[in-house]
């Protein structure tokens, strides 16, 4: 997302439904900054959205981490995790420990995976080589997570035995504001923010600081939106109406 230039109506992540589309959008990989890389389309739908993140240690074996399931997303059924709940499910911790063993993989990750909503069946969309942004979710009750679990087997010291935390949830506060606000349920293995955290609060401070002026200038775009950006909505406004929707 972060090659996709302004202002030429291209978007990172997009749905084609015809070849003809799919032309198109080849055309233009020079300008996206990237290559056009095509999966079949799955179909979102509830309890369909999984991830994990685990740490495989010198011997291959996984360690920490856990499944979760992405309750909610931005942008909705195509996007990254706004609310994920840590949810013991063993198919996507199997098929996990599967892909990290037959790769030989060594080191931090973090999957995503899509049920299919006919077979039911898991697919694998995403493997991504490094701590993913929800991966303090997995918390377990000794203070183990996966970056921790990293430090402690390279530095040869033994990891801590604690036991999950399976209800926990994962927010990010300007994607998800109503979830921000309603109060942690207790007995659930608690909620871990995105940006806020008592011990450091620098950080959101500054997130908003920045959003909120970003959220001010996407209105007075919609008071008086520049030419060709007509009908283009407040993303905060965005946000709370989706929430609203899966309430």
């Amino acid at each position: 997302p972060w090659l996709v230039p302004p202002g030429g109506g291209l978007r990172s992540t997009v749905l084609v439904r015809s070849a003809r589309e799919a032309g198109e959008l080849y055309l233009r990989a020079e300008e996206a900054g990237s290559r056009l890389l095509l999966q079949a389309f799955l179909p979102p739908g509830a309890d369909r959205d999984w991830f994990f993140h685990g740490y495989a240690d010198r011997f291959g074996a996984v360690r920490a981490g856990g499944p979760g399931r992405k309750t909610r997303a931005r942008p909705r059924g195509a996007g990254l995790t706004a609310v994920g709940r840590w949810t013991p499910n063993p198919q996507v911790q199997a098929l996990a420990e599967r892909v990290t063993a037959e790769l030989g993989y060594r080191g931090v990750f973090d999957l995503d995976f899509r049920r299919c909503g006919t077979t039911g069946r898991y697919h694998l969309l995403d493997f991504n080589p490094r701590p993913g942004a929800q991966f303090r979710l997995f918390t377990d009750t000794a203070g183990l997570d996966v970056v921790r679990a990293l430090h402690l087997d390279l530095t040869h010291r033994p990891l801590p035995q604690g036991a999950p935390r399976p209800g926990r949830v994962f927010v990010v506060e300007n994607y998800a504001p109503l979830s921000a606000l309603r109060p942690a349920r207790e007995g659930h293995g608690g909620r871990e923010l995105a940006w806020h955290a008592r011990d450091d609060r620098a950080p959101g401070r500054a997130l908003w600081a920045l959003w909120g002026r970003h959220v001010s200038a996407r209105l007075r775009d919609r008071v008086q939106p520049p030419a060709g950006t007509e009908g283009r909505g407040d993303a905060l406004v965005i946000s709370i109406a989706d929430e609203i929707g899966g309430v």
